[in-house]
């Protein structure tokens, strides 16, 4: 079986194998372990409706300008990246075997979706990244320059 999410210009395409489903796109490729494929489709809708609607307020009174596609892509990243995790922790842990896989707001200042962020506007947008990964976390430019570097140094110990 095969089911096709479309967000914008993204298509998003489920498909069964076995016992697991994999969600493809041309930049995404996960495969989410004891699952079904409407379970995985209303999370990713449910998930995507959340982590969107963060960034397109963050975006709303800024005046750097932002293609809605990339926050599309990006707030896509950043969905299917937890989505695994949380499933993955169900099976790994015996506390988070009933964990919810909707999307917590908390993770939104988890150092991972940062850099989720990060690398999609570095990639994307090589001299205007940290004015727009700046308005998208709400910081100045200042202290997004030094937050990045913490996360330089985090990866390069």
């Amino acid at each position: 079986m095969m089911k096709e999410l479309k967000i914008e210009n993204i298509t998003l395409c489920l498909y069964n194998e076995g016992n697991n489903v994999r969600v493809k796109s041309d930049k995404e490729d996960v495969i989410l372990s004891n699952q079904n494929i409407d379970n995985v489709s209303e999370l990713i809708k449910h998930n995507l409706i959340v982590v969107s609607n963060h960034y397109f307020i963050m975006i709303d009174k800024a005046k750097e300008s932002f293609d809605f596609e990339d926050v599309y892509r990006v707030s896509i990243a950043i969905v299917l990246y937890y989505l695994y995790m949380y499933n993955s922790w169900r099976s790994m842990y015996s506390k988070q075997e009933n964990k919810d896989l909707r999307f917590n707001e908390k993770d939104f200042s988890d150092p991972s979706t940062h850099d989720i962020v990060f690398n999609y506007f570095k990639t994307r947008y090589p001299s205007n990244w940290e004015n727009k990964c700046a308005v998208l976390f709400g910081m100045a430019i200042a202290e997004l320059k030094d937050y990045y570097k913490t996360r330089e140094d985090f990866y390069n110990k």
